[in-house]
């Protein structure tokens, strides 16, 4: 972005387009954010940065388009929230009559309404037309890809090995070189796709089972939250769920729906007396008034984070948030020697040439380009970012290689030992080890490295939308387990 072309009155202007097209609006920490967005719209309509904006600013259809495909669609990936998925198999095994309908709202890239139809699929309902998925998102070029229904390595890296095998047919890539997989036409075949604009458009029908609406709340402003969730309710059948990431729960407070403990984590649920089970735990939510804090809050619960910060935030799949590299040059000296290289001629242009390298790499591990995100991540850490430790971490344990990963979060953690979402990272990382003390100890660090912090302050980590509260929030130890009959 040539600097100058977004004074905060046109950013302010960029962001009206935004929340006025799609209902989605930023916290100020991150409406810089768009400016990246900003460039890589113009540069897919083969536009200027500054007629790109042009365009935008007077609303010309194609360009808001490519603004929202490139500021709103985001990352995402197959069986996010498992436990979600596991709740909603237990129900859709209790239905009776005719097919079991789901929504997925705001389904971006498709890998959430395929992670549905496939969890409908191995809980034993067959495609049979026993059940029917909805996909519905604002952005046509995401619909497209999602009905293409072909992802990289990248997505699949949480989907378990038997359920890729059964749905996901591999194939090379358009290079020849990188393996890309295609979903089964049986599960294709169950997933329609419409475009919906959630805070604009009525809802697609009535009488959802199930509707799935993850991670697009907390990018909605206050008055929108409740007109949007009024709208789902009204679209769920007597005793339907209703899916949000933990940290959106309590902006459902006095809508008058149920909240199940399943697997330690918030489901909702519109009464109905007759389906509670002796094994379930309901109780209506209690009115708080903490609920703006949930715009920026994510949760740990029950998610293995990502190393690298990705999953520790609640944020992309469904629609995410817009990419956001926060990288800073600290003192520290480095854990590791590296090769020099050719450094840009000012601070100014070094923290640039560090961003963009982190930037790339985040891209070409998304398109499941590992061995060149990996390079260029190392190619940053040379400028003792703690961001690109973390950068590796991620691409590590992506191969699986969770020894490597937290040997990577540590050298970030070396360089800043306050990074708090490294201190949370190697939570995830060490409960996966089985090493429960040390990811106790890593918790109370990152607890500690919270203190001080207002809870809207932003934390410093790859591709996350984190605030300190938020991370308080996650970290919050987990409730007993009451559990939800069939729901394990």
């Amino acid at each position: 972005m040539s600097d100058g072309l977004l004074d905060d009155a046109t950013l302010a202007k960029v962001e009206e387009v935004l929340q006025g097209a799609c209902g989605l609006t930023l916290a100020s920490s991150l409406r810089r954010s768009l400016e990246p967005a900003l460039s890589r719209a113009a540069l897919s309509r083969n536009l200027s940065e500054t007629a790109f904006l042009r365009q935008l600013l007077i609303r010309e259809p194609t360009a808001v388009e490519a603004f929202i495909e490139h500021a709103v669609i985001g990352e995402t990936y197959f069986f996010r929230h498992p436990e979600h998925l596991r709740a909603l198999a237990s129900r859709a095994r209790l239905h009776q009559g005719g097919p079991f309908n789901v929504w997925s709202a705001g389904c971006a890239s498709g890998e959430e309404p395929y992670s549905i139809a496939m969890a409908l699929m191995d809980a034993g309902l067959g495609n049979g037309g026993r059940f029917r998925v909805l996909a519905t998102d604002v952005s046509g070029r995401a619909l497209q890809r999602a009905k293409a229904g072909v992802y990289s390595p990248w997505s699949l890296r949480r989907i378990e090995p038997d359920l890729e095998k059964r749905f996901l047919v591999p194939h090379p890539g358009s290079s020849g070189n990188d393996t890309q997989h295609s979903v089964t036409p049986e599960v294709v075949r169950t997933v329609d796709f419409r475009r919906h604009n959630l805070a604009t458009d009525a809802v697609p029908s009535l009488g959802f089972h199930a509707i799935f609406c993850r991670n697009v709340l907390i990018y909605f402003t206050p008055e929108l939250v409740r007109a949007v969730l009024s709208r789902l309710v009204s679209a769920l059948a007597p005793g339907g769920l209703l899916f949000v990431s933990p940290a959106e729960v309590p902006l459902t407070n006095g809508m008058g729906l149920e909240t199940l403990d399943v697997d330690g984590t918030p489901v909702l649920r519109m009464p109905l007396e007759q389906l509670w089970t002796a094994g379930e735990s309901a109780t209506v939510s209690p009115p708080r008034r903490d609920a703006a804090s949930a715009f920026t809050a994510a949760s740990l619960r029950r998610e293995t984070p990502v190393p690298g910060s990705l999953r520790i935030s609640s944020r992309r799949p469904t629609p995410s948030a817009p990419m956001a590299v926060y990288s800073a040059r600290p003192s520290s000296p480095a854990p590791v020697a590296d090769a020099p290289r050719a450094q840009a001629s000012t601070p100014a242009a070094r923290a640039a040439q560090d961003a963009g390298l982190l930037t790339r790499a985040l891209e070409a591990a998304h398109a499941g380009h590992f061995e060149e995100a990996e390079a260029l991540a190392r190619e940053a850490a040379r400028a003792l970012s703690p961001e690109a430790y973390l950068l590796l971490a991620m691409v590590a344990e992506s191969r699986n290689d969770l020894d490597a990963a937290v040997e990577a979060v540590r050298k970030a953690l070396y360089l800043e030992p306050q990074l708090a979402l490294g201190h949370a990272t190697l939570v995830a990382l060490y409960s996966r080890l089985d090493r429960r003390e040390d990811a106790e100890r890593a918790r109370q660090n990152a607890l500690r490295a919270l203190d001080g912090l207002d809870d809207e302050h932003p934390l410093r980590g790859v591709e996350t939308t984190m605030t300190a509260g938020g991370l308080r929030q996650a970290l919050a130890p987990r409730p007993s387990q009451m559990g939800w009959q069939g729901a394990r």
